[in-house]
């Protein structure tokens, strides 16, 4: 359990761990294979979540995704370049409700490296990174003692 005092510092954070789905790069569901991988390629982003059009969170995508399902189906690149990339979403990646607490945050960050945050209808909101809360947990070692007293026990 995280001490109270500690996870109240950082939950006073908490709207700066959310990068909102406005200011990333985002795919829909019917995005063609190759079309992602041009993107990916070009922009330097590893994985990128995969939404429908009505914004519901269907998973991430990355290239090491797209070319597995390529060598699982044996397809040519050309064939390959015509399919919706969702048949290759990877879901394997945690999700976390608008609502989580840090304790569920931190737990599912190790494994991680951002987790998808979806509001109660299960639509795309943004991302927290693992970056995000090491940034935080950093100014909570630094500042902590600026707004609370330690006395030991």
């Amino acid at each position: 359990m995280i001490a109270k005092e500690f996870e109240d510092f950082l939950l006073n954070h908490l709207e700066s761990y959310l990068i909102p789905a406005d200011e990333l790069a985002i795919f829909i569901n019917t995005h063609h294979a190759d079309h992602v991988m041009l993107v990916l390629a070009n922009n330097g982003t590893s994985r990128v979540p995969v939404i429908t059009r009505d914004k519901k969170y269907v998973g991430t995508i990355s290239i090491s995704d797209i070319l597995a399902y390529q060598m699982k189906k044996g397809l040519t690149d050309w064939e390959l370049a015509q399919i919706d990339i969702e048949e290759m979403v990877n879901t394997k990646i945690e999700t976390i409700d608008e609502f989580a607490d840090l304790t569920e945050i931190m737990h599912k960050l190790v494994d991680f490296p951002f987790l998808p945050v979806l509001n109660s209808q299960s639509q795309f909101i943004g991302i927290i990174t693992r970056k995000s809360i090491l940034k935080a947990v950093n100014s909570l070692l630094h500042d902590f003692k600026s707004q609370y007293n330690i006395t030991p026990k």
